[in-house]
């Protein structure tokens, strides 16, 4: 082999080892970088020179090494497991989040339960029955009544923001969707870019896969990448990172008049999501946060109307948390207040009806049929004595959580309460005690289609324990999910991370090949000096 052949295969080796050793310093240097893959030079034998043939077999002379990629170390079967996984966590977290939220607002878990308030004004009332003319037993009913009703269109409210907060967590969720997408299309550009002029985009490479991680959490993703380096990715089926662009996500009403938003794709006029089929694990489409707020929140602000239709409650409530709240916690609402109005004020069937003068109860004063519980903006009869009616198209009409106040009158005057069934007569307990009798009867199913009506009480008992069961359902899949994700995401960063160990070692294998490779150089470089230097002295 010649001396030129020679200092040729050294210097492939020379630069093969520095690239080696260039990669693993860059590899120490991300020790602590988050999303950081480790990355591996891949060295291949160079090509061969055929000088002839001896017999049967080819004789060749090598030309080096070359380098055949930087390669990151990953695997791509655990980045889709993780990527799924997570996506799943994410879906059941938002749920588990929600419920928390409702049974905070609720105060069952931080000692100001609502149960109490309840028992508070059931004592109350039992009082009355027991001194019906006492201004100190009526005046302990307004009392505990006004923070029945407070507590009440305390609760509701409070549903009533979360919902508007989770829309707007929504919001952001698709606002950020939206960014990755921008980003992973600059990404995109910028490796293909690199790569096509021969360098190494590895390190935008781990930008992306992050992004990648990211956006998986919120959305199901499929992707894949194309010849040019590109990734392309499809969000719930429908492409959204493609060729040298992405489709950003947009916003539509979730349903006509209310005030929240549902993601769409403006291109298709469609939603991204369809929740007519159902969600579980067995369809193999509960992947996503952004899908779980969705669900959680529902499409607006329920009532007890909506516990009216079976078929409305299962297709629109029942899925959501917050829905199903709203209307079970404002049925129960609905329930206390139309009882006691109704016993304290009844009303002729109608229509119209008016005052049942004939039954209704007098107060201490003479005073005849006044309610206990008022709509904050339509008194209950109108000019003419017709009773103003819940209509389901008018929310200020409905005896409805957030929508109720005492009657003025009643707090101005505590003798205006109608607990007398006969004038004149101050000590008949008849009221209080048919008022007692209808809070210990059978008042409601829990949810529309069931059997087993329940009282008052144990209807706030099983709303409570409904909750709580849907909660530890949802925290436990939300564990479940956490340690699976987290399983994965361990063999990945064992397979992707760097230990300073190894490139350390690494480091002194390259750095004594390129030692080698050098001493070669060198070797052939005074060879052919030597043999240059002795011809110039045989032709002078």
């Amino acid at each position: 082999m010649s001396s030129i052949s020679s200092l040729s295969t050294a210097l492939s080796a020379l630069r093969a080892s520095e690239s080696a050793l260039n990669t693993t310093a860059h590899n120490l240097t991300n020790v602590n970088t988050d999303g950081y893959v480790r990355q591996q030079v891949l060295i291949k034998e160079s090509n061969y020179i055929h000088i002839g043939k001896n017999g049967t077999s080819t004789m060749s002379v090598g030309l080096g090494a070359d380098i055949q990629s930087i390669r990151q170390v990953r695997d791509i079967f655990l980045d889709q497991s993780y990527r799924e996984e997570s996506g799943r966590q994410g879906f059941y977290e938002a749920t588990a989040t929600a419920i928390n939220e409702i049974e905070t607002i609720l105060g069952e878990t931080e000692g100001e339960s609502f149960s109490k308030i309840l028992d508070d004004l059931w004592i109350s009332i039992n009082e009355l029955s027991k001194h019906p003319d006492g201004l100190e037993t009526r005046g302990s009913f307004v009392q505990n009544a006004v923070i029945f009703v407070e507590k009440s269109n305390l609760i509701m409210n409070q549903l009533n923001d979360y919902q508007r907060n989770v829309n707007t967590e929504i919001t952001d969720q698709i606002n950020r969707i939206n960014t990755i997408g921008k980003e992973m299309n600059m990404l995109n550009d910028t490796i293909s870019k690199a790569e096509l002029a021969g360098g190494n985009a590895n390190d935008f490479r781990d930008l992306r896969n992050k992004l990648l991680d990211e956006l998986s959490t919120m959305v199901s993703v499929k992707y894949r990448e194309d010849k040019d380096g590109a990734l392309l990715v499809s969000v719930e089926n429908v492409p959204f990172v493609i060729k040298g662009d992405y489709v950003p996500m947009g916003t539509m009403q979730a349903e006509p008049f209310s005030m929240l938003i549902r993601p769409s794709w403006p291109h298709l006029n469609e939603p991204v999501f369809n929740f007519d089929n159902p969600i579980g694990p067995e369809y193999d489409n509960d992947v996503g946060k952004l899908k779980g707020l969705i669900l959680a929140r529902g499409t607006r602000s329920a009532n007890y109307l909506d516990l009216n239709d079976v078929n409305v409650y299962n297709d629109e409530i029942k899925k959501s948390a917050i829905m199903s709240a709203q209307a079970q916690f404002d049925n129960l609402i609905h329930g206390i207040v139309t009882m006691i109005n109704d016993t304290v004020s009844p009303n002729l069937p109608g229509p119209p009806q008016e005052l049942d003068t004939d039954n209704a109860p007098f107060g201490l004063n003479g005073t005849q049929g006044d309610e206990i519980f008022s709509r904050r903006f339509m008194p209950r009869y109108d000019a003419l004595g017709n009773y103003n009616e819940e209509d389901s198209a008018n929310q200020y009409s409905l005896y409805s959580a957030g929508n109720l106040r005492i009657n003025p009158d009643i707090l101005a005057d505590y003798n205006r309460i109608a607990l007398s069934q006969n004038l004149g007569y101050d000590g008949d307990s008849q009221v209080a005690s048919r008022l007692l009798e209808q809070w210990d009867a059978s008042f409601s199913t829990l949810e529309p289609g069931t059997t087993g009506a329940m009282t008052f009480r144990e209807y706030y008992t099983g709303f409570v324990g409904n909750l709580g069961n849907l909660g530890y359902t949802a925290k436990n899949q939300t564990k479940n999910q956490q340690l699976m994700a987290t399983q994965i995401d361990n063999q990945r960063k064992a397979l992707t991370g760097v230990s300073s160990d190894e490139e350390l070692g690494n480091m002194m294998k390259y750095q004594h090949a390129y030692n080698a490779a050098a001493r070669v150089v060198t070797t052939v470089d005074r060879m052919i000096e030597q043999v240059v230097t002795s011809m110039g002295i045989v032709g002078r």
